[in-house]
């Protein structure tokens, strides 16, 4: 009896552990089943691979990676170690990991919306992402169910010509890629291939790259341009840059600068020390120190990292984001003029210091109004003037183009020495703007009016009331093309669930009085990542609030995060304190509100926190990959738990909590 009850326990045992291994194997990632009625079409030929197209669970097209790039004159190489795939063509090399959702595109990190699979033994991988990586576009017709990939195809007989006046290099077809030189006009280069609005050309020196085709021309063997683009895709004839790096306020350099015999600008730094690295990486060792106020040379870019002098003649990288850029070359006269012929003045459309013109625009004087409760700074104009603001840490800035100042000696500072306000200062930026500084001791926002040839802005302690404050919905569509972001269980996409936790953001906030701006209200945003960022400064934002829903490989991983960046020792962490209180509330606020678990506020270099600034956060609000905070996310009223959560954690902010 014992006997037979023990075997029949383990026979049960044994059917037990049988079954679970069938279910397990049901369970587990595997690609759809092939579906033979996809058409492959790869630059206009059909063509059959012996394992054919096919659509995933994710709605993703998968094809048959060795096939397809082989086809296409690219190489493809098999890690076995690590399941991974690397494709290489021209200057491009794309890397990505059987099972992850994690991708590298020249050695920079994107994130999939599906992950690649081995079927029958061949790597089959998303479609879409692996062509626009080489510049090229994919076209779906759901009446016949094909895929067309079309791809830039090899051209070595052909050259290229620059027309713009100096035109990047990049390391890849699109404006998210490194600069790695800079060709002026006329300048020929040898074809490699065509992209989407792209050309991959050879360098002299042998370097293969990318140039804009609106900025250069395909010659033929008669040195007659090709006509490959629609009209009105030539260089503009303003002589403005083409603006391919995002360059609001004039932060960054455009696409048309200096040959690399000359600098591109001048990275001017702010009013403490920062450090001088050897490669362009914060993790690369520090070679020098470049002193606050100082003036650098910028000779290279390379992302967000230039490439500048110090005054010792050593050479190192700055993060760009910790200084300021300016067109003015080191040394230059700012009363005259670099331009040549048919070249671009550092500024267009006003007069320099330097002009005798009656009617120039002159900056005369500040006056200072102290109230109740507010402080108001009067500058004074001899005619009506337009101007831009921006903030940096505990300084807000005010630049007026197209002016002069006239001030008498000692009147170009006011001492206030009264919260929130220390001093004011003017100073004749370059010849053609006038900047006016306010410097902070406390906590402050701004007003400004305008009336005649005046400008005045109130400061006043921060409150919700009155704060400008952007807020930036996750992923969406931007010039780079569709990122939908992480994608659930049951199909739920992050930018959807991101884009309406924002909007109830966004309602609360005006509702309590604050101007908020968003960096997309639908589908789509003319912003790249750092763009957004840079958006903000430019509107002179108080609060830059991103919001994200997290993902991860385990589906059991839950909870509430919020990022700050300021590191120690550097521009950004001089408001290390006000970034990391921000993070604090809004994670305390809302983790409170929704009740989900508290992961804390945690540090991390993100382009969004890097490039911003006034303090900002990135709020990760739960993991979308978790099936319970799925459902969560996706319900409007857990989206407006959420929305208010983080508004009550801006508030507490903003009321010196």
């Amino acid at each position: 009896m014992v006997r037979r009850l023990t075997n029949g326990r383990w026979g049960l045992t044994l059917l037990i552990l049988a079954l679970m291994y069938i279910i397990t194997l049901g369970l587990m990632a595997r690609p759809a089943a092939a579906d033979p009625g996809i058409t492959l079409v790869l630059n206009g030929s059909r063509v059959n691979p012996s394992v054919p197209a096919y659509t995933d669970s994710n709605g993703r097209t998968m094809v048959p990676v060795r096939f397809v790039m082989e086809h296409m004159g690219g190489k493809v190489e098999w890690l076995d170690a690590e399941q991974g795939i690397v494709v290489s063509r021209g200057a491009t090399t794309l890397k990505m990991w059987i099972g992850k959702r994690q991708a590298q595109v020249n050695g920079q990190a994107i994130d999939l919306d599906t992950v690649p699979v081995l079927q029958d033994g061949t790597s089959m991988v998303p479609v879409r992402f692996v062509a626009q990586a080489f510049g090229g576009k994919v076209e779906w017709d759901d009446a016949s169910r094909t895929v067309s990939i079309w791809l830039g195809t090899a051209s070595p007989a052909g050259q290229v010509r620059i027309t713009g006046s100096y035109v990047n290099v990049r390391t890849g077809p699109g404006t998210s890629y490194g600069v790695i030189d800079v060709l002026p006009r006329d300048t020929l280069v040898q074809l490699l291939a065509t992209g989407d609005g792209w050309y991959q050309v050879q360098l002299p020196d042998g370097r293969q790259g990318w140039v804009s085709a609106s900025y250069s021309e395909v010659l033929q063997g008669n040195n007659q341009p090709q006509d490959t683009n629609p009209p009105g895709n030539n260089q503009p004839g303003n002589g403005q840059s083409p603006g391919n790096n995002p360059s609001p306020g004039n932060n960054q350099p455009g696409n048309e600068e200096p040959p690399s015999g000359q600098p591109l600008g001048t990275a001017i730094i702010g009013n403490k020390p920062v450090a001088i690295l050897a490669g362009p990486n914060p993790v690369e060792k520090q070679v020098g120190v470049a002193p606050a106020g100082s003036r650098l040379p910028i000779w290279q870019q390379q992302g967000d990292w230039w490439l500048v002098e110090l005054d010792n003649g050593q050479r190192g990288w700055l993060a760009s984001s910790l200084a300021t850029f300016s067109p003015e070359k080191p040394g230059q006269d700012n009363g005259g003029s670099e331009t040549g012929n048919g070249g671009t003045a550092p500024s267009e459309g006003n007069q320099g210091a330097g002009s005798s013109d009656s009617n120039s625009l002159k900056i005369t004087g500040v006056t200072v109004n102290p109230g109740p409760d507010w402080i108001e700074v009067t500058v004074q104009g001899t005619r009506p003037f337009t101007f831009k603001s921006s903030r940096w840490a505990d300084h807000l800035i005010f630049d007026i183009p197209g002016a002069t100042l006239a001030v008498a000696p000692g009147q170009d500072k006011v001492e206030v020495n009264r919260q929130p306000l220390a001093r004011v200062r003017l100073g004749q930026y370059d010849a053609n703007t006038v900047r006016v500084v306010c410097d902070l001791n406390g906590a402050a926002n701004f007003t400004t009016t305008t009336a005649g040839s005046t400008i005045t802005i109130r400061l006043q302690k921060p409150s919700v009331r009155g704060a400008k404050i952007v807020i930036d919905p996750g992923h969406g569509t931007d010039p780079q093309g569709s990122d939908p972001g992480a994608i659930g269980p049951s199909g739920v996409q992050e930018k959807d669930v991101n884009l309406a936790i924002s909007r109830k953001l966004a309602e609360l906030l005006r509702a309590a009085g604050a101007t908020v701006y968003m960096t997309r209200d639908g589908e789509t945003t003319p912003y790249t990542l750092s763009g957004r960022a840079y958006y903000a400064n430019e509107v002179g934002a108080d609060l830059f609030i991103c919001i994200h829903s997290n993902a991860s490989l385990s589906p059991s991983a839950s909870g509430t995060s919020t990022y700050f960046y300021a590191p120690p020792g550097t521009a950004l962490g001089e408001q290390r304190d006000a970034r990391q209180r921000l993070a604090t509330l809004i994670q305390r606020d809302l983790v409170a509100a929704i009740g989900r678990r508290d992961l804390g506020v945690k540090e991390a270099n993100f382009a969004v926190l890097r490039n911003t600034k006034m303090p900002s956060v990135l709020v990760e609000t739960a993991f979308i990959s978790n099936p319970t905070e799925e459902q969560l996310l996706a319900s409007p009223d857990f989206q407006a738990l959420v929305a208010q959560g983080i508004f009550n954690g801006i508030s507490d902010y903003l009321s010196g909590q």
